[in-house]
């Protein structure tokens, strides 16, 4: 069994015992909003409505000092320059970075997941990056990341894992 797989089991029985919880029956519990990766999508549809996912926050200047310059390559090499941008500097601080969805097309989207990383409230971290083709490449124009939290969500920052 993959480390994917495990961390889907994982969420999947996160989002049974939240419902529960809830005392949600199962004719007037609504699933959790979700995410859908399709070649040629646009920007995620993913919400903070899933137990222990934060709501997204702007990372774009972060992204633009990391990548500051236009890629020439194609969309899954500027998926891995961008994973390796990401590892690069202080590789301790830097969990397991893995590209999880390249959406070619204009815009080009990357989403890249860092597992592992130096916070135990933190499962996973999800960048989703989106690139605008011009003459010189591929140029970033926005990133914005969520956590993935081993509990809840911070109450007072949204954006957190307490």
């Amino acid at each position: 069994m993959t480390l994917r797989t495990v961390r889907n089991l994982m969420t999947a029985g996160a989002v049974v015992i939240g419902l529960a919880a809830c005392g949600s029956d199962s004719t007037t519990a609504k699933s959790p909003p979700s995410s859908t990766a399709k070649p040629g999508a646009t920007a995620s549809s993913t919400t903070t409505g899933s137990p222990g996912s934060t709501a997204w926050s702007d990372m774009t200047p972060v992204w633009k000092s990391r990548a500051p310059q236009a890629f020439a390559a194609g969309p899954e090499a500027v998926a891995d320059d961008l994973a390796a941008a990401w590892r690069g500097g202080d590789t301790s601080e830097v969990g397991q970075i893995s590209v999880v969805v390249v959406r070619s097309g204009e815009p080009l989207v990357v989403v890249l997941r860092e597992t592992g990383g130096a916070d135990a409230t933190v499962l996973s971290t999800d960048v989703e990056i989106t690139l605008e083709g011009s003459d010189e490449g591929w140029v970033l124009v926005s990133a914005r990341a969520q956590h993935t939290c081993a509990g809840t969500v911070d109450p007072t920052d949204p954006t957190r894992c307490p």
